[in-house]
């Protein structure tokens, strides 16, 4: 970050209510947001923040232990702090969009189409969609989600075809599949239901995510209704473990507590 920039555009605000390293970490985070700061950009040094602002060290370090614990901040011996690359944070208690997701952290979102097809569904497939004796053809949607051009997402969406006829005509490129299902065919996201499960990524993954394969990663697996409780949409997405974090909130089960939210976690040994 430019030292001139800085001292422009950032000061406290006594009226605030917030202790000094939050109003400092609020900051760093809308230059994050707006794209000032980029993934790689080194922070100005925690001596130097120490004398413009002229605050103690513990409250500098108060704000950067803030940013790296939420991802934003990367901190390297004898190096300094530089901002992170985009993680994909994922709280599982709300419907995720990686779009949102991406701008809300600062990144650039994009879409790579692989592949955009009509086909028949094979058993597996069909059983997930739960299709109707007659129907065999799905919508099958391969993208590679990126973030500032870099791949945070491998996905595969399946719909049923006689749901979204002439689907394969859009560029999912470049349009949104959500917004498409939505205003051309009347189908709105209900709900859905989640399955996360730690994998080792293989090598097609790997080449495709440009990571090495035989690394961690996570395997995500989405079954998505209509209002009317019919199945719309089966997705399985792979991402990189070092690119994902899960946040759930949890409530105690007692009368006094708000209303917890019905989440099923399995574990699996083998």
């Amino acid at each position: 970050m430019d030292i001139d920039y800085f001292k422009e555009t950032f000061q406290f605000s006594p009226e605030s209510d917030s202790p000094l390293y939050e109003q400092l970490a609020s900051y760093i985070k809308i230059q994050i947001q707006a794209g000032v700061l980029k993934p790689g950009d080194q922070m100005i040094t925690e001596t130097n923040l120490c004398n413009i602002l002229n605050i103690s060290r513990t409250t500098v370090r108060q704000c950067m232990d803030r940013l790296v614990d939420e991802g934003l901040l990367v901190r390297y011996r004898g190096r300094g702090s530089f901002i992170a690359d985009p993680k994909m944070k994922r709280n599982i208690n709300y419907l995720y969009n990686f779009t949102e997701n991406m701008r809300e952290l600062g990144a650039v979102p994009a879409s790579v189409v692989i592949k955009s097809e009509v086909v028949e569904a094979d058993q597996y497939i069909r059983d997930q969609l739960k299709l109707p004796p007659t129907q065999n053809k799905v919508f099958k949607l391969y993208r590679l989600r990126c973030a500032n051009n870099e791949p945070i997402l491998f996905e595969k969406a399946f719909i049923p075809y006689y749901l979204c006829e002439r689907i394969e005509f859009f560029d999912f490129s470049t349009v949104s599949l959500y917004k498409v299902l939505s205003e051309r065919y009347a189908l709105n996201l209900y709900r859905a239901t989640e399955t996360i499960e730690a994998i080792i990524i293989n090598k097609d993954e790997a080449d495709l995510l440009k990571c090495a394969a035989k690394v961690p990663g996570y395997k995500i697996q989405r079954i998505s209704y209509l209002d009317s409780g019919f199945v719309f949409e089966f997705t399985t997405s792979i991402t990189r473990a070092d690119k994902c974090v899960f946040q759930l909130e949890l409530y105690r089960n007692t009368s006094a507590s708000k209303s917890p939210i019905d989440i099923r976690r399995q574990v699996t040994l083998s």
